[in-house]
């Protein structure tokens, strides 16, 4: 794509963005060529060549990955049945969801579960016979459907910097940044499941006005509802000790079922202004009811 002049690259990420949004938040629909040609207002052909040169992978093979890495995410997180796993992941019955699953993981889909639930169910034996107070305890908030700005990064979760610099130098050139507003983290992928140069994240602002996507920045909605709020206090390269403990220590007795939507981070100050040791973000996971 280095041929590409700038102002054909600004447009083809826009028209990107569109897409990977729509694929998102449309995993059990029918993901066709066509279908996200239509979104993306390309002929079939071209969409497909910008695409794979954009994103780094064919359409359909990412299509197909994002499904069966969300299937496996919701096996090990959630207690939906296979079958309503395998129709949300855009598969018409378990059978053919579970040889694509078997084929793209080495097991099954129940073996998956099974594994992840002996792990879950010694660890709760665990902190049954220990102190549960001293377990990290989350704020249950409700709260509204959201509008962010977004520029999308694919790749380690290390390296987000540059996706936040370009965010943060559009919003302050189109006077986006205001007290009010909130800087946003989604990671969408679990990096024990997805390859590490595979990995999206999507750092946002939240607007406080309507906003037209511009070439890599989007727009999107983070769904409202209810929420567990965890505070974490520390690093950043700490995070993942803090999803270990929601996930293996929190969720297992909370009697709490995760919705089907990404988790993410608000950052209440920042590396630019904090010593490490001193960052605090909020790790807000969806619930449902």
């Amino acid at each position: 794509m280095t041929s590409v002049r700038p102002d054909t690259l600004h447009d083809y990420h826009e028209r990107l963005n569109r897409v990977l949004v729509f694929i998102d938040q449309n995993r059990s629909e029918e993901l066709s060529l066509d279908r996200l040609a239509a979104i993306a207002c390309l002929s079939a052909c071209h969409f497909h060549r910008i695409f794979r040169a954009l994103v780094g992978e064919p359409l359909g093979q990412y299509v197909q990955r994002i499904r069966l890495e969300t299937a496996a995410l919701q096996l090990q997180t959630s207690t939906r049945n296979v079958l309503e796993i395998a129709l949300d992941a855009g598969y018409e019955n378990a059978a053919a969801f579970s040889r694509a699953f078997e084929q793209r993981f080495g097991m099954a889909p129940t073996e998956c579960r099974a594994s992840h639930r002996f792990e879950l169910q010694v660890r709760a034996a665990q902190l049954k016979q220990s102190n549960t107070a001293a377990m990290i305890s989350p704020e249950i908030r409700q709260r509204p459907a959201t509008q962010v700005a977004f520029v999308r990064h694919i790749g380690p979760y290390h390296a987000v910097g540059a996706a936040w610099h370009k965010l943060c130098s559009f919003a302050g050139q189109n006077q986006l940044l205001s007290p009010k507003v909130a800087y946003i983290g989604i990671s969408r992928d679990d990096p024990k499941i997805t390859a590490i140069d595979q990995l999206r994240y999507d750092a946002c602002i939240t607007l406080e006005h309507a906003l037209a996507p511009s070439g890599e920045i989007g727009v999107q909605t983070i769904p409202g509802g209810r929420y567990a709020v965890f505070l974490h206090s520390g690093p950043y390269e700490n995070f993942s000790a803090t999803y270990d403990m929601i996930y293996r220590d929190w969720l297992p007795l909370s009697h709490e079922q995760l919705r089907d939507q990404p988790e993410f981070e608000i950052y209440l100050n920042t590396v630019e202004t904090t010593t490490p040791e001193n960052l605090r973000t909020e790790i807000w996971i969806p619930l449902e009811g």
